[in-house]
């Protein structure tokens, strides 16, 4: 309607996957049903990635019992390259620390929890994830709410493949569970609700770390009435 300026539209077809693009920039009504990660292509996405020792470490995290779900990538000119992931059932934080520490004791690591972590409690002694991870020495990365999970998910979407047709998300083949999460998670029928069908583990794992390294904005100006002009 003229009041984007084109560079800013150009920026968007960059940073926003086909589906966000037309919701947010052509007005289009779009509907949310069938597979959550639709944006995801074994084909495209699934491809050979390389530990590297001397790069940071950055890790999604989610919380849960059965399991404690993490999905460890590096950071390369703006990719996302998924190399691990660690899964452990009826485990707690500190489980999982040790096994992160114990594959990974030289690197820096940035991990990107649950926001929940700031009130969930895994153990006695008023301990929340949080600080458990703190005293561990990892750098950790947190939000104060949520995010909203759409946001979360066109994020992810977004990455795995933007408007351009660029895909910034690359996940080595022996990150199965991340795979399986992204291909079978399905949309709760007539919804905009993921379901929880032991799939959304991993994804909100992924999620979190994404949205918070690259979260979706919108620089549309704010509208005035003409009456006003």
């Amino acid at each position: 309607g003229g009041q984007v300026e084109a560079h800013e539209i150009e920026q968007a077809k960059k940073d926003l996957d086909e589906r966000s693009f037309r919701q947010e920039y052509e007005a289009s009504f779009e509907t949310y049903t069938g597979v959550v990660y639709y944006n995801f292509d074994r084909e495209q996405n699934v491809k050979p990635v390389k530990y590297q020792p001397d790069s940071i470490i950055h890790v999604g995290l989610d919380f849960n019992i059965d399991p404690m779900s993490g999905c460890l990538f590096h950071v390369k000119n703006g990719v996302s390259e998924f190399f691990d992931e660690i899964v452990i059932y009826s485990s707690n934080t500190d489980e999982f620390i040790d096994e992160l520490l114990q594959r990974y004791p030289k690197n820096k690591i940035i991990i990107y929890p649950d926001p929940a972590c700031r009130q969930r409690r895994t153990s006695a002694g008023g301990r929340t994830d949080l600080t458990l991870l703190q005293n561990a020495g990892l750098n950790v990365k947190c939000k104060n709410t949520h995010a909203l999970v759409r946001d979360r998910i066109n994020s992810v979407n977004s990455r795995l493949k933007n408007f351009d047709g660029n895909r910034n998300i690359l996940i080595d083949p022996s990150c199965k569970n991340l795979i399986n999460s992204l291909t079978k998670q399905m949309y709760k029928e007539g919804t905009n609700i993921p379901e929880k069908s032991g799939h959304d583990h991993m994804t909100d794992a992924l999620g979190y770390a994404i949205e918070y390294i690259f979260p979706i904005s919108s620089n549309l100006p704010p509208s005035k009435p003409k009456r006003f002009s």
